[in-house]
């Protein structure tokens, strides 16, 4: 399979400016225009909750029920097929529900970052819900190919307001991404990325120095330790994905806390950092990279706390385009554990 591997320039530009609205002219990436995005993500989630009903649910449910489906009602059972990817992957202590997936792209974030500036740090968003060029926002002013060939997906990881830890870090491992497909309505692997590449970034977006402070794993993964204005930034592989056959997308990540320094105190109890995860599409198949240098971004997730215990972050997409909706990937869930 062919990999690409893109600038980390380019990696934090796009996350930037996906979430950010790239209006016309002069893109200015310590701005936000907040509506852009904000009437995006909203008529991306109205198209993919289409059709659910409300129900009382149990405590973490998203507040939906599958009563809704329609014709997932009658999709065969999802099935996961073999990744084509040459990572490595540890065994997964960490997991999720679809319930909560579902509700990581609909909820607030858990906790906020030091000196929030972007909207995707305060919500979830959903962009391209299609690799199609055609559903690019219409803020987007690059080139728009007819279909977009290849995916990245990411991270970011950033100390939190009310952090009070000097001995702790974030471990973090399995970046993984999966499709489902339209044809067969299954759930395939496309990558799986154990100890994720990453790069630190200074507030509000200056590159800081590669892999300064990354740490090896013994129990699987990398860790960091995110210290404003310092924050993390992170990356799977490059995948090459068949685009007509995208009815959505998955990607999750797993995060805990650790201990720095095992010779000091382990403060862990005050500690407050937060990860989200994501992923962009890119033109692949011969058509060169994104005219403006960045990706409008395929979407993000909701910043979630690290804790002591393995979580799990997730993006979920339906492609709207297709009438993929969040009821009928309920039915359908992708692999969570």
């Amino acid at each position: 399979m062919k990999r690409i591997a893109y600038p980390s320039s380019m990696l934090a530009f796009s996350l930037i400016l996906s979430a950010c609205g790239g209006g016309g002219g002069a893109i200015d990436p310590t701005a936000v225009n907040g509506a852009q995005i904000s009437q995006a993500t909203n008529d991306a989630v109205a198209a993919a909750t289409s059709g659910m009903s409300t129900s009382s649910g149990s405590a973490g449910n998203s507040g939906t029920s599958s009563s809704g489906a329609g014709t997932a009602t009658t999709a065969p059972r999802p099935t996961t097929t073999t990744s084509t990817s040459t990572s490595t992957q540890p065994a997964n202590t960490a997991g999720t529900t679809i319930d909560q997936a579902i509700k990581d792209m609909s909820s607030p974030s858990e906790a906020m970052v030091i000196d929030p500036r972007y909207s995707w740090q305060y919500n979830p968003a959903i962009t391209m819900y299609s690799p199609a060029g055609k559903y690019i926002p219409s803020w987007w002013t690059g080139n728009r190919p007819e279909w977009c060939y290849n995916v990245l997906t990411w991270f970011t990881a950033f100390e939190a307001q009310g952090n009070a830890a000097t001995n702790t870090r974030v471990q973090i491992k399995n970046l993984r991404f999966y499709v489902f497909s339209q044809s067969t309505r299954t759930w395939k692997q496309f990558d799986v990325k154990s100890a994720p590449g990453v790069d630190m970034w200074q507030y509000p977006f200056n590159y800081a120095g590669g892999s300064s402070g990354v740490r090896n794993e013994s129990t699987g993964g990398i860790s960091v330790k995110p210290k404003y204005p310092n924050f993390h930034h992170g990356y799977g592989n490059s995948v090459t994905i068949s685009p007509q056959d995208v009815r959505a997308v998955f990607v999750a990540m797993d995060f805990r806390l650790a201990v720095d320094d095992a010779n000091k105190p382990d403060d862990r109890a005050n500690a407050k950092y937060v990860v989200d995860t994501g992923g962009d599409y890119w033109p692949g198949n011969g058509q060169g990279d994104w005219s403006l240098g960045y990706a409008p971004g395929m979407g993000n997730s909701r910043m979630l706390l690290a804790t002591p215990n393995w979580r799990t972050a997730t993006m979920l997409v339906p492609n709207s385009a297709l009438g993929s909706t969040f009821e009928e990937l309920r039915t359908n869930p992708p692999p969570l554990n």
